[in-house]
């Protein structure tokens, strides 16, 4: 892939599928499983949903030489940060869960605002 496949979402529901879908096309495309970048976008779109007012958010899929990146930005300054939940709680494992699958995991801010967050993917697991 030369340049990253990019997909804009509303922020709305529906769209936590859409981009879930267009990723495992996009992943299928490069030969390359998806059920990994699914979980992860599935995460990234959801917390943009939930955590900001943004409404629209883009999904960006980059081949890097470290391998597989998902990006996915929105409006908000506001840098998301992986929580401990105890057992009663009802969310706030999102970040964590999504960490463990993943090599590593980040945001950081835009010049002209907003925040991207991305995860590199691992070897293999897409």
């Amino acid at each position: 892939m030369e340049r990253p496949a990019e997909i804009v979402v509303p922020v709305q529901a529906e769209s936590i599928k859409v981009a879930r879908d267009w990723v495992g096309e996009v992943l299928a495309r490069l030969g390359q499983d998806a059920y990994v970048a699914k979980v992860v976008v599935s995460e990234l779109v959801t917390n943009v949903l939930r955590h900001t007012e943004s409404t629209a958010a883009t999904v960006r899929v980059i081949q890097a030489d470290e391998g597989t990146v998902i990006e996915v930005f929105d409006s908000c300054d506001v840098l998301p940060a992986a929580e401990s939940a105890d057992l009663l709680s009802e969310g706030g494992r999102g970040l964590a869960m999504m960490g463990a699958l993943v090599k590593e995991w980040g945001a950081q801010p835009l010049g002209g605002g907003g925040k991207a967050v991305w995860a590199l993917l691992p070897d293999g697991a897409a």
